[in-house]
């Protein structure tokens, strides 16, 4: 009796083990004999089957016996996770104030259907803004085609950059995350609730992934802005650790990145293109010593080129006319730019003295050429210490039309190949690197099981060209397949 006891349970539990392999098994989408893209050693495992069911990789393997209501066939392609873009700022229409939206809401609504279809479009499945909160975030995210977004909380110091550009009736608002000095005394403002442990706590409940920060004494007329004291900042970073967040600085100066290895973040937001002392077109020794600390340290950056190309092309007679930027902009967007209410930033910039200097002595291309050159002899240093990178285009960067959504963060990655940047490096940046770093790996990050199915399809391979995000041809997001040329701004258009 207890041996007949034992074979039943035997043969019991290999119909239940039966039962759960073949139920694990089954999905929505089978990928047949692909070429997967391995982030983390960043070689092809081929002729991979890769099993989809509902928004995440359940079984990836060679020649897997399954049952899926779709098949696709990989053959001769590249499966890659989709990438992510960790600057963007996602509230909006680019180029347009609070008021233009208001008087342009046809065009306005068009643009913001677009915006995430032109993100996908370039490949960018995941994006993180570095100025938002938990409700805008969720705005964005009830989209039923968009990128899946992620903010960090922004924490200058009260008044500083960015707030001091905001009309003080909705900067406390649109800046909520804000830190005071410890003695600091602010009329109406509550000083507890704007201490580092504070707002890092406040944020991370609400669900940021990081802390970002500002070391900027200002610009464009808007000069000599508080900045915060080291110690405040090393609070933030003590209280953001401690709290499982990474730290990241606006630091696009020497005098800031200093700061920022002082005070122990994590990572620089922008590259150098600021440099103190008289020496502006070769390294100093002192930028040098400083970029090896940086990555000795382990600090991450995100060089950000487009921010310095975005303020000289604003200026380019011929941008808007360009095939590329109608990919991604419907047409009553790029119509409305060129209007005298769309050229109002150009305009405005246009009368700086140094922007009226340049475009009397020497055009629009020589605007910011010279910031720009600091800019890659600072990255290629970087490179050449072998410094951690991070993929973000800060789109945009300010109200300019420059910084195209998607097309911006494409463009990025052509100043980083033109930098020496190479196709494994860059796909790192855009993939593991950011992933890790914004605590999202178990989500995305690699075409593993348990991931979600942020994929990119492509008929070149990563690994060999950065060209090959030129050769995207079907984009997953969540598990849903979509076709890339259905996210072309004129098949919106149709619709």
């Amino acid at each position: 009796m207890k041996k007949t006891i034992m074979v039943l349970l035997s043969v019991f539990a290999s119909m239940i083990s039966e039962i759960s392999f073949s139920a694990q098994l089954e999905g929505d989408l089978v990928i047949r004999n692909v070429n997967v893209i391995a982030t983390q050693t960043m070689t092809i495992k081929p002729n991979m089957d890769v099993l989809i069911r509902g928004e995440r990789i359940v079984k990836t393997g060679h020649k897997l016996e399954v049952k899926a209501k779709q098949t696709l066939d990989g053959d001769g392609r590249y499966l890659s996770p989709g990438l992510i873009d960790s600057h963007t700022h996602l509230s909006g229409v680019p180029g347009m104030t609070f008021q233009q939206m208001q008087k342009n809401g046809d065009v306005v609504k068009q643009a913001m259907r677009q915006i995430p279809r032109s993100y996908l479009y370039h490949g960018f499945t995941t994006v993180v803004d570095l100025h938002a909160d938990a409700e805008s975030i969720k705005r964005w995210n009830a989209q039923e085609t968009r990128p899946e977004a992620h903010f960090c909380g922004a924490a200058p110091i009260i008044d500083g950059y960015p707030m001091s550009f905001m009309p003080k009736s909705i900067r406390y608002k649109f800046t909520p995350y804000f830190i005071v000095e410890e003695h600091s005394a602010h009329v109406d403002i509550d000083a507890s609730a704007h201490t580092p442990k504070a707002v890092v706590t406040r944020m991370r409940e609400q669900g940021a992934v990081c802390v970002k920060t500002h070391y900027e004494t200002g610009f464009s007329g808007k000069e000599n802005l508080p900045v915060p004291s080291a110690q405040l900042i090393q609070n933030l970073v003590s209280e953001a650790h401690d709290q499982g967040l990474r730290v990241v600085l606006h630091a696009n100066s020497q005098t800031a990145q200093d700061f920022g290895l002082q005070t122990g973040v994590d990572a620089f937001v922008h590259g150098m293109w600021h440099w103190s002392g008289d020496q502006q077109d070769k390294l100093s020794k002192s930028i040098k010593t400083l970029i090896k600390r940086s990555t000795a340290n382990k600090l991450s950056l995100q060089p950000t080129f487009q921010v310095l190309y975005g303020e000289r092309d604003l200026h380019n007679p011929d941008y808007l006319s360009q095939a590329e930027l109608s990919k991604v902009l419907p047409k009553a967007l790029i119509d409305w730019y060129a209007s005298e209410d769309g050229q109002s930033f150009r305009a405005r910039m246009s009368s700086l003295p140094f922007v009226k200097t340049h475009l009397s002595d020497k055009g629009w291309e020589a605007i910011d050429a010279a910031a720009i050159n600091r800019l890659e002899l600072y990255f290629s240093e970087w490179l050449e210490q072998r410094g951690s990178l991070l993929f973000g285009s800060d789109t945009p960067s300010d109200l300019t039309f420059a910084n195209p959504p998607g097309l911006n963060g494409r463009i990025e990655m052509k100043h980083w190949q033109k930098a020496g940047v190479s196709p494994t490096q860059l796909l790192a940046a855009a993939t593991i690197n950011n992933a890790t770093f914004f605590n999202l790996f178990d989500d995305i990050g690699s075409v593993d099981e348990g991931k979600r199915a942020d994929l990119l399809l492509l008929s070149k391979n990563p690994l060999q060209s950065i060209d090959a995000f030129d050769h995207i041809e079907t984009v997953f997001t969540k598990g849903k397949m979509i076709d890339r040329s259905s996210l072309l701004a004129e098949r919106l258009e149709e619709k």
